[in-house]
């Protein structure tokens, strides 16, 4: 990919209300970027918008959406067209996480809302905005996880979402090399952010020891960075990408991860816990079961 400013550039952030999204959307506000901003707390992103306006920069456009939602991309696409008239760079940020055993909750309400809310519906989005994308050599920013490649015990359906959302976005990308629309991917390691799903799981004698999570806004930094640049993949902290281009690395962190979790807790099929905000992310929150509230 060639090198781009987003001065002046027509950007929609979903899952801008808080954590990454919330982030990037000060990032890109702050080179110049024309923004449109979407999740589900139309509150919140209220508060964003309020904020990098109060900064003297041009007010994001508020667009209230449930991505959980079948249908809901669609719609989406269509308000920020009417919002922006045209959209350059699309992010496809907004998540959600769930803790929970896979023999538990099988293909139940909450998975099939993850799986709309991390797959589905920006594979949607891209499709309604691919017209408007391909008319000015759009880009396609596809935020997914470093979790994609290590199988954590009840961490099962954000990192399999995660997977095949990186599956397809490589995939996507060799599809589109001759449109003149970019693909870039945004894999983020551990994000101290207000929800993380591994303070939920039930370890033993406490969470294991992990290197300490990097800030929303230095992967917003590297987010931007990537974008400028032309790259087509950024993994943020870089030694988040060992259990990608290892695989067997991911699995041995698996493994470890795995003897430190009171597993037997959740043997015959209980919720460990519930669906929550994942790191780049806050478009979901929810009751204990794992429903979006």
């Amino acid at each position: 990919m060639s090198r781009r400013s987003v001065a002046e550039v027509p950007i929609l952030v979903t899952g801008a209300s808080s954590g990454i999204g919330r982030a990037v959307a000060f990032a890109l506000a702050e080179r110049g970027g024309r923004l449109a901003i979407a999740a589900r707390r139309r509150s919140n992103l209220e508060e964003v918008a309020d904020q990098i306006e109060g900064t003297g920069l041009i007010r994001p456009h508020v667009i209230e959406v449930d991505l959980s939602r079948p249908g809901a991309a669609a719609e989406l696409a269509q308000n920020v067209i009417a919002a922006l008239g045209r959209v350059q760079i699309l992010i496809n940020n907004a998540g959600v996480g769930m803790v929970a055993a896979l023999s538990a909750v099988g293909d139940d309400d909450q998975a099939r809302a993850l799986f709309e809310t991390n797959l589905w519906s920006p594979l949607a989005l891209t499709r309604h905005l691919f017209p408007a994308l391909s008319a000015g050599g759009g880009l396609v920013v596809n935020v997914t996880s470093s979790l994609q490649a290590v199988p954590i015990p009840l961490l099962g359906y954000y990192g399999a979402s995660k997977a095949a959302f990186a599956y397809l976005t490589r995939t996507l990308r060799h599809e589109l090399k001759d449109t003149g629309v970019s693909v870039l991917e945004i894999v983020p390691g551990a994000t101290d952010t207000a929800a993380r799903d591994i303070d939920l799981l039930p370890w033993r004698n406490g969470p294991t020891r992990t290197p300490p999570p990097v800030s929303a806004e230095s992967v917003a930094k590297a987010i931007v960075k990537a974008i400028e640049q032309g790259e087509y993949r950024r993994v943020h902290p870089a030694t988040s990408l060992l259990p990608l281009e290892i695989p067997a690395l991911g699995r041995f962190i698996a493994k470890l991860v795995t003897r430190r979790l009171d597993t037997d807790s959740v043997g015959a099929g209980a919720i460990a816990a519930g669906c929550l905000p994942e790191p780049q992310d806050d478009q979901h929150q929810s009751d204990r079961r794992g429903r979006p509230a």
